[in-house]
């Protein structure tokens, strides 16, 4: 398709390359066959990352987005036998949590959900 624009981003100080840049592409279509086409192919060594260009903000809720739905997948594929627990002690680790559940069967995964290496008092088995 048709280019409007090709910018490869260089330092101001050195004028050397960034390793990244913008191609503006005139039909959007073009540009996801550009996406299609290239993204993940190699070229001088390094495999290429092709995407729309995005702001962080918008880079930043699809990645969240992303992570919340592989978790909640995650969530989903041990539904019956994932136990929510709740109420959980400051002083509760992932392994303390496993040693109290360990009695009743085998245990796949125990983990106390954390803020900024503080729990947040519950916890999944």
């Amino acid at each position: 398709g048709k280019i409007i624009s090709a910018k490869v981003m260089t330092d101001d100080s050195s004028g050397k390359g960034k390793g990244f840049g913008f191609v503006s592409f005139e039909d959007p279509e073009a540009a996801e066959k550009a996406v299609e086409a290239l993204n993940g192919n190699e070229n001088s060594g390094k495999v290429l990352f092709v995407g729309r260009a995005q702001k962080k903000i918008e880079r930043q809720a699809e990645l969240k987005e992303k992570f919340e739905r592989i978790r909640m997948e995650r969530i989903n594929r041990y539904q019956g036998v994932n136990l929510y627990v709740k109420n959980l002690d400051d002083n509760i680790d992932d392994e303390r949590l496993r040693k109290e559940f360990a009695q009743f069967g085998t245990i796949t995964s125990a983990k106390v959900m954390t803020e900024g290496g503080r729990s947040k008092g519950f916890g999944f088995v």
